[in-house]
């Protein structure tokens, strides 16, 4: 199964679930259980995309070093890109994690002028045809997923976790 950019299904869960942010960061709040969610406390698919430089990005290589946050975004997801600010403090903040923000089934062009716009620094990897965010259990984004040092997922949800802290140091 293919994630689609396009959609009313896809459209109309990215826009009910695109609410679900916030400054502090904290995702969705209910009783939704996310399709993702049976990844929390077991090991984190692994993959390899490229960055914008068509450079490779292996997670199993990045979660040797550290853990990683996986952000899952589109630049034309209003919620995706009120979380940039956040991640851009993160990202200077917590040097010891490693972000990593995933553009879904966007043009590299496009991907690359919103970077330059916004000055991030975290790496941004392609997933042109949506594979990863399939393998990750995604139904809309955005979506993020901590992945502690040696691979265990964290932290799944739409949106980005509140005790960010306490994941860390875990």
């Amino acid at each position: 199964m293919k994630f689609r950019r396009s959609g009313l299904p896809f459209v109309l869960i990215a826009f009910f679930l695109g609410s679900c942010g916030s400054q502090e960061g904290g995702g969705c709040q209910g009783s939704w259980v996310s399709p993702g969610s049976e990844l929390i406390g077991n090991p984190a698919p692994n993959f390899t995309l490229s960055n914008l430089a068509s450079q490779k990005t292996e997670l199993a290589k990045v979660i040797n070093e550290k853990p990683a946050l996986l952000v899952f975004w589109a630049t034309w997801c209003p919620s995706c890109v009120e979380e940039v600010p956040i991640l851009k403090s993160w990202n200077e903040k917590y040097p010891q994690l490693q972000i990593l923000g995933i553009n879904v089934q966007e043009p590299a062009q496009r991907v690359q002028v919103f970077v330059e716009k916004e000055k991030i620094r975290y790496p941004i990897l392609l997933d042109e045809n949506g594979d990863v965010a399939s393998q990750y259990g995604l139904v809309g984004i955005p979506a993020a997923v901590l992945v502690a040092k040696g691979g265990r997922v964290l932290y799944f949800g739409f949106g980005l976790p509140r005790n960010i802290e306490d994941l860390v140091k875990e």
